[in-house]
């Protein structure tokens, strides 16, 4: 009898075990169930979080305020621009000898800034173009250093003082407005007087100038005006060097004569518009 019960002990044990590790193996597929849910909500709070967040910033985009919204329609209007600006002129040397047998040679070894103001009207031609007419005056000079090809020689220098009025009248094409900024090019021409020419300067540049201007800017929409920063570069279509110096007999003006072939101007000017 006694080995009986060991042998039903011992069988009730073997058939306890597979039981206990089936519900081993159960809880642990559960536990690893429910984690992977609990992974698959987390990914989905997630998602739904960005999309929120996005989709709260495009509204923001949206709904931000925008300055002078209908500025842009008006068939006309006028402003004012104020900047600096820098002279340049661009030498091409004949190589001919003056009467002492020395070759002369110039550049402007650096620019001096000047200032710049003006008045602005613009007509609206189409939507993203309009054409505009900036009456300006350029106030400022350049410095000349003059060098003879005689071994050494010392550099002389000239003030060549300008005071410019230019008309120019320009196409200016803009992109599509971005909430309040519009980014644009422009192009056209200009005619440009100098005022502020002497006589006395050793190179004399003729008081009439033809200028081809190219420049970008950006409109920045305000709540009561437009302002306009914009860099364009004025560059001199003729000859300006005058080459018959009559007025002067003294040999310190005609050396210089025969030296250049041609001289042409060019500017850059920064300015902020107001309109």
């Amino acid at each position: 009898m006694t080995n009986v019960r060991k042998f039903r002990n011992l069988a009730n044990k073997a058939a306890i075990i597979p039981i206990k590790n089936r519900l081993f193996f159960v809880l642990h597929d559960m536990n690893k169930l429910q984690q992977h849910r609990m992974n698959h909500k987390n990914l989905l709070k997630l998602l739904i979080g960005l999309l929120f967040f996005a989709q709260s910033g495009k509204m923001a985009a949206q709904t931000k305020v925008q300055y002078l919204q209908y500025e842009d329609l008006k068939p006309y209007h006028f402003g004012f621009l104020v900047g600096l600006h820098t002279q340049d002129l661009i030498f091409q040397h004949s190589g001919l000898k003056d009467a002492d047998g020395n070759r002369w040679y110039a550049n402007i070894p650096a620019y001096t800034p000047g200032f710049t103001v003006g008045v602005i009207g613009d007509l609206r031609l189409a939507e993203s173009m309009s054409l505009r007419l900036t009456p300006t005056i350029h106030f400022g000079s350049k410095e000349v250093s003059l060098l003879s090809d005689i071994p050494g020689s010392t550099i002389q220098k000239a003030s060549v003082r300008s005071n410019y009025i230019t008309i120019p009248l320009s196409i200016r094409y803009r992109g599509a407005r971005s909430n309040n900024y519009r980014p644009y090019i422009m192009s056209g021409f200009s005619a440009g007087i100098d005022m502020g020419r002497d006589q006395q300067e050793p190179i004399l540049l003729t008081p009439v100038n033809l200028y081809w201007e190219i420049g970008t800017g950006c409109d920045f929409y305000l709540p009561y005006f437009r302002l306009v920063p914009e860099i364009k570069f004025c560059l001199g279509l003729g000859d300006i060097f005058v080459h018959n110096r009559t007025d002067q007999e003294s040999e310190v003006f005609q050396k210089y004569t025969n030296a250049f072939d041609k001289v042409t101007s060019r500017l850059i000017v920064f300015s902020l518009q107001f309109e």
